[in-house]
């Protein structure tokens, strides 16, 4: 039997730790960085809130600070050879906190002592976009009844909008300029875009384009009575489309009743520039492709029917175009259509408008889903003096 001094000695291996990302803790007053030893998976809240609390600092008065954890990777030899090794750095700053009893007590007579302030009127351009977004001029037999209804519908919601520009000028933050832009499906067509569209149709498509021109001519006229110079633009949208027999678009994409319907209003609009001087259709609002941006008071305005967006909604649609440098990539607001309900996200950084529609609704959608939502125009007052997300001033009219 061997002596126990005869035995040989298991070999030791020094844990090594990458320079300066040995676990430790600095920390002032004001906020400090924190490593962690070796790490199989990075730490979650209450890992962080564990290793706050082993250094002597209380979870409840300090946090990591979002967007500063660091990772480090590193090859050491441990007792089962060498392993790869994580190592996971942060900021962490102090919670603000008021300790003071007196100072609680002070904040709260202040918040009941203090008198409303006057607010003060903005300064800096500011230009009201007005969405107008499938009307669908011409669909019938649905819930919200056909043409003439729809009509009505789109001349309250003018009404509306002339009461809105009216009650901004009174609050001090009056509107520079309108931009009307349609969001595409502004008639219905007659056939092609699903089974009994032709039996529902209650005008054919020159009578839709016809009525869809002098109610756009009406949002125009009302803008020009109020002083205020228009911009016009539009983009294609699905019901828009010149399809064949089998349903389908076979010409181009800008071939399309929804950018054909503003084109000859802006060309009338041109035959009188003694009364329409101050109406303005941009190069290429008009949109040459399905999609369209504005600089609008300073700030980029992208536009989109919205048919194109397939799984994950808008907001990964947006990201697939900025990636790949399209020309919506740029814009800080994105307006859409064709989904006829209300959405607004901030959700990305960049805000996603989805406007209703003014239609009648949609029967099938409704038997389908239980989903229906109210009528409206969505008109909204966007410039660089809206304060830091570009838009202020919202309403469904």
């Amino acid at each position: 039997m061997g002596r126990l001094e005869d035995a040989e000695p298991a070999p030791r291996h020094k844990l090594t730790h990458p320079t300066g990302w040995e676990p430790s803790l600095e920390w002032t007053d004001t906020g400090g960085v924190i490593s962690t030893g070796p790490l199989e998976h990075e730490p979650d809240d209450a890992l962080w809130e564990h290793l706050i609390g082993d250094w002597g600092l209380s979870p409840r008065s300090v946090r990591i600070i979002p967007g500063s954890v660091q990772i480090r990777a590193w090859d050491a030899q441990t007792a089962n050879g060498i392993e790869r090794l994580r190592y996971y750095r942060a900021r962490i700053e102090p919670l603000a906190r008021i300790s003071d009893p007196d100072d609680v007590a002070a904040l709260c007579k202040m918040i009941e002592k203090r008198k409303p302030k006057a607010v003060q009127a903005v300064g800096g351009e500011r230009t009201m976009l007005v969405a107008l977004s499938d009307w669908q001029i011409g669909k019938a037999g649905e819930r919200g009844g056909g043409t003439p209804e729809t009509c009505e519908r789109i001349l309250r919601s003018l009404d509306r909008l002339v009461d809105q520009v009216k009650q901004l000028r009174k609050v001090g933050r009056a509107p520079d300029a309108v931009a009307l832009v349609g969001l595409g499906d502004m008639v219905e067509q007659c056939s092609g875009h699903y089974a009994m569209q032709t039996f529902n149709a209650d005008l054919d498509r020159r009578e839709q384009m016809r009525v869809a021109r002098r109610l756009i001519l009406a949002y125009v006229e009302a803008m020009v009575d109020l002083g205020l110079p228009v911009v016009l633009g539009a983009v294609p949208g699905n019901h828009g489309e010149n399809r064949n027999s089998s349903g389908k678009a076979y010409t181009t994409w800008t071939d399309n009743d929804d950018l054909a319907v503003f084109e000859t209003v802006g060309e009338i609009l041109s035959a009188n520039p003694a009364r329409y001087g101050s109406v303005n259709v941009p190069l290429g609002a008009i949109a040459d492709d399905l999609t369209m941006t504005l600089e609008l008071s300073g700030v980029a305005v992208g536009f989109a029917h919205g048919h194109q967006i397939r799984s994950g909604g808008p907001e990964k649609w947006w990201q697939g175009q900025a990636l790949g440098r399209q020309k919506i990539a740029d814009a800080s607001i994105m307006v859409l259509g064709h989904k006829h309900h209300l959405y607004v996200s901030e959700s990305s950084g960049r805000t996603v408008m989805q406007c209703p529609a003014q239609d009648g609704g949609s029967y099938w959608w409704t038997a389908q889903t239980g989903n229906e939502s109210p009528a409206g125009l969505l008109s909204v007052v966007v410039g660089a003096a809206c304060g830091p997300r570009g838009w202020d001033d919202l309403a469904i009219l």
